[in-house]
């Protein structure tokens, strides 16, 4: 019996291993495709878990300066690292101003996602108004893709409307389920993560506005908390966990009867984001503080 536990034991690790498809993963395979040295790899993985935060919780700009400094002779030390060149432009677009089409043109020239160089020649596009070019690419995905994920893409990086983001963040995450589909289009377990914890903020504070609040935590304590994710994955998205949680806890406390409002608590007091605020709190009384501001 020993035994067999011991094989499937194996059997099971050997099939995450290759399920799995982490930011550390897929900084791994596709640099390594390219010729980008290990050391160098190594590094993008070091920096891609430092400046994680960046577009969405970080607003002091003698930070975001310095990283984009970190990336920038990252990049110089091989062009081919489309993951810092993608970092790059993330940052020029959402944070800062300045030029940065030699980074949109060393990312399109290296990603190795085909419909990437697309989405991005559209975008930059959109970016500088160029209406024309913007619709001429944004017509060339709808006749060089077939592929359902990659058209449903393209359409929520161009929406504007929220509830039109909404609807197609929820179709997005319903194509991506699967692992291999993740893979294929280059959306690490990370990145998709972060799309669903944002996905449920959105929807939770939907129906609190709406004064459903007890349906509101019912959400969150039936699509997030129960969620078989990794430890790698989650900390990852640590930040945006917070925030969704400390908005919840918030929200529950609000709720008129009683029994259920203690029956949620210690439900998201024994949730793993909830421990492990509980665990870092001891360690720094003013992490949560740091995390939500």
């Amino acid at each position: 019996m020993k035994r067999l536990f011991l094989i499937l034991g194996i059997f099971l690790a050997i099939n995450f291993e290759i399920s799995a498809f982490t930011q550390k993963e897929k900084i791994q395979q596709t640099l390594s495709k390219l010729g980008v040295k290990q050391e160098l790899i190594n590094e993008t993985i070091a920096l891609s878990y430092e400046i994680r935060d960046t577009r969405y919780f970080e607003d002091d700009e003698k930070i975001i300066r310095e990283r984009v400094k970190k990336l920038e002779n990252l990049l110089q030390k091989d062009e081919k690292n489309y993951i810092v060149a993608q970092a790059l432009v993330t940052i020029f677009e959402t944070k800062i101003s300045g030029n940065y089409k030699k980074y949109l043109d060393l990312f399109e020239k290296y990603t190795p996602y085909e419909y990437e160089k697309t989405f991005s020649k559209m975008m930059y596009a959109l970016d500088n108004n160029d209406i024309g070019t913007f619709e001429k690419y944004m017509n060339e995905i709808s006749k060089k893709y077939k592929d359902p994920i990659i058209i449903t893409l393209s359409k929520l990086f161009v929406a504007k409307d929220l509830s039109e983001k909404q609807l197609l963040t929820g179709k997005v995450l319903e194509l991506l389920k699967n692992e291999n589909d993740r893979k294929r289009v280059g959306v690490s377990d990370e990145e998709y993560y972060f799309m669903k914890l944002t996905y449920y903020l959105n929807k939770i504070h939907n129906l609190f506005n709406k004064g459903e609040i007890k349906q509101a935590v019912k959400e969150y304590l039936d699509n997030i908390t129960d969620e078989n994710i990794s430890e790698e994955v989650r900390n990852y998205n640590l930040r945006a966990e917070v925030v969704l949680y400390y908005n919840v806890v918030i929200m529950n406390e609000q709720i008129s009867e009683e029994f259920l409002k203690i029956s949620n608590g210690v439900k998201l007091e024994d949730s793993w984001i909830g421990k492990k605020i509980q665990s870092e709190t001891e360690k720094d009384k003013d992490f949560l503080s740091k995390m939500v501001n």
